[in-house]
């Protein structure tokens, strides 16, 4: 399962997140029709952006792990195993 399916609904909790956080606002300081229909429709798009932006730099951070350190890793480990064996023998004879 690749990251894009897995984040697909990201984007609209984001959004509606924002956008329902707005919308408590503006009933709450009791602001005019037009007036919160303007700054809800800026909060959709200014959050759709930044979810955009967000899930696009999590996908490339998570493409740039090259596979050489993975494999330096596992070789880096598979000697630590032969040293740790290595003692284990040294102690038992």
């Amino acid at each position: 399962m690749d990251f894009k399916t897995k984040c697909k609904n990201a984007r609209a909790i984001i959004v509606l997140t924002a956008t329902f956080i707005a919308m408590l606002l503006n009933i709450k300081y009791k602001r005019e029709i037009i007036d919160s229909l303007i700054i809800l429709i800026i909060v959709l798009i200014v959050f759709y952006i930044i979810a955009t932006i967000a899930i696009k730099l999590i996908d490339l951070i998570r493409k740039m792990e090259s596979p050489t350190d993975i494999s330096t890793d596992s070789k880096t480990n598979g000697e630590e195993d032969k040293n740790n064996e290595n003692t284990e023998k040294e102690e038992a004879k």
